[in-house]
């Protein structure tokens, strides 16, 4: 109590300095109409600009969980077209493909063997050559499974190849990677005599048994004829942007099995 005493007693000047300007704010703000109007803006304007910030914090945290399920909803719906294809299309009856979203967790892209990471593995039915695919187009092929997360082996892996077309006339050939540019990947074994254009649509050819046919791949750059082989050399710009890429989708051939089998005999 003693204490109180001195502390109140020291800096009585100063208590009361601060009380008598209290009661001067108040009497000018409330007596005031101008001063009144003044101090309620600043007080709505510094009121909202902290709303808006929480909302938008708020929102930023959401935004996982949105993207989520936009993927799960975007894999479902590739589910439901590829059911119809299936259904109606009597070509592909008895084949067919599923889709099952993954979270890309770990990547590289700056290497000369670039790996991706998912967050889906074998108990989520995810195996090794399964798939992969994007929002834009193809991404690679799972190379290794755990319980709960996939490797995955993108286009930008010169261990990658990939069976592909152009969409124009169905010409197929291989695609892969050499290592220099990660925007683009190399087309080759299309004959001399076809007729190849910049802009051109490269897609899936449907020939192997773990990509559906025309999956987008990429849109030819450049390129040019081997006068020796009279075969041409394409450049083919990716569609899928690696350094950007958070959201993919499983590709699951529900055939696999039973397709390598026949594969494998026609090989030997």
């Amino acid at each position: 109590m003693n204490s109180l005493l001195k502390f109140i007693l020291k800096y009585l000047f100063t208590i009361v300095f601060i009380f008598i300007e209290v009661i001067c704010f108040v009497l000018i703000f409330s007596g005031n109409d101008y001063h009144n109007s003044k101090y309620i803006n600043s007080s709505n304007a510094f009121t909202a600009n902290i709303s808006e910030k929480w909302t938008n914090l708020t929102e930023y945290t959401k935004l996982r969980s949105i993207n989520d399920s936009l993927a799960e909803e975007n894999g479902r719906l590739k589910d439901i077209l590829e059911k119809y294809r299936r259904d109606n299309i009597p070509s592909i009856e008895g084949r067919g493909f599923i889709y099952s979203s993954a979270k890309v967790v770990g990547a590289t892209v700056n290497r000369t063997k670039n790996f991706l990471t998912i967050n889906k593995g074998l108990s989520n039915n995810v195996e090794p050559e399964m798939g992969v695919v994007g929002p834009n187009g193809l991404v690679g092929i799972v190379y290794a499974s755990s319980d709960k997360y996939s490797s995955v082996l993108p286009i930008i892996n010169p261990e990658t190849k990939i069976s592909v077309k152009l969409r124009k006339n169905d010409y197929f050939g291989s695609l892969s990677w050499d290592g220099s540019d990660i925007r683009i990947a190399t087309m080759t074994e299309i004959p001399g005599y076809v007729d190849v254009n910049h802009g051109d649509l490269v897609v899936t050819s449907g020939l192997s048994s773990i990509f559906p046919e025309n999956i987008p791949v990429g849109v030819v750059k450049d390129f040019y004829k081997d006068s020796s082989t009279e075969f041409y050399t394409i450049y083919v710009e990716l569609l899928t942007d690696f350094n950007n890429i958070n959201y993919v989708y499983i590709v699951k051939n529900l055939n696999y099995h039973e397709q390598e089998q026949f594969n494998y005999t026609a090989d030997d």
